[in-house]
């Protein structure tokens, strides 16, 4: 299985990551399985479920080892396993005294404690949260962010900033219903 193609956000800007999004068209369908699972998109009807003081887990395959700023992992820092970890999503207050970001499409999760974080590597990987849906009341897991970026990883005082998975839902639906109708013209 390979990546067909890459469907980057337009307006992305790498200078502050806004708008750092984007979506993977693969050659081939996704066979699920005990270890191959999918997540669910928020819904409109939700709202957005990136709220503060509440939890979250974050997964990736990154770097394995704190990084002070600037520092970049080495091919032996990235998990072989794919990892995760829970954070509180903190208040925006707290994310732009450390940074400046835009919380209409950002927020940042952590403990601030150096301990645990989202690492060089781990970048595109989900933020999920349990929500509950349909009519029997089930939970699901459902990305509400993306790793995005960080001031080294699991230093004292920092946290790492995501992408808000809500505001861009109707851009992700615009464009797999578009790129799905190019195959299905192939």
């Amino acid at each position: 299985m390979t990546i067909k193609k890459i469907i980057a956000h337009d307006k992305y800007n790498p200078h502050n990551y806004q708008n750092d999004i984007a979506l993977l068209q693969l050659d081939e369908p996704l066979e699920l399985r005990p270890s191959v699972r999918t997540v669910c998109l928020p819904k409109k009807e939700e709202k957005d479920l990136a709220i503060s003081n509440q939890h979250g887990t974050a997964t990736g395959w990154g770097a394995t080892r704190a990084l002070k700023l600037g520092e970049k992992s080495k091919k032996g820092d990235l998990s072989k396993v794919l990892k995760y970890a829970s954070f509180k999503i903190q208040s925006e207050q707290l994310c732009r005294k450390n940074a400046r970001f835009n919380a209409t499409v950002m927020f940042c999760a952590g403990d601030g404690q150096g301990e645990s974080d989202t690492c060089h590597g781990d970048s595109g990987g989900a933020f999920v949260r349990e929500a509950e849906r349909g009519q029997d009341k089930r939970y699901v897991w459902v990305a509400v962010g993306l790793v995005s970026w960080g001031d080294g990883c699991a230093q004292k005082d920092q946290y790492g900033y995501y992408t808000r998975v809500y505001p861009f839902i109707d851009w992700i639906e615009k464009k797999i219903k578009k790129n799905s109708a190019k195959d299905d013209k192939e």
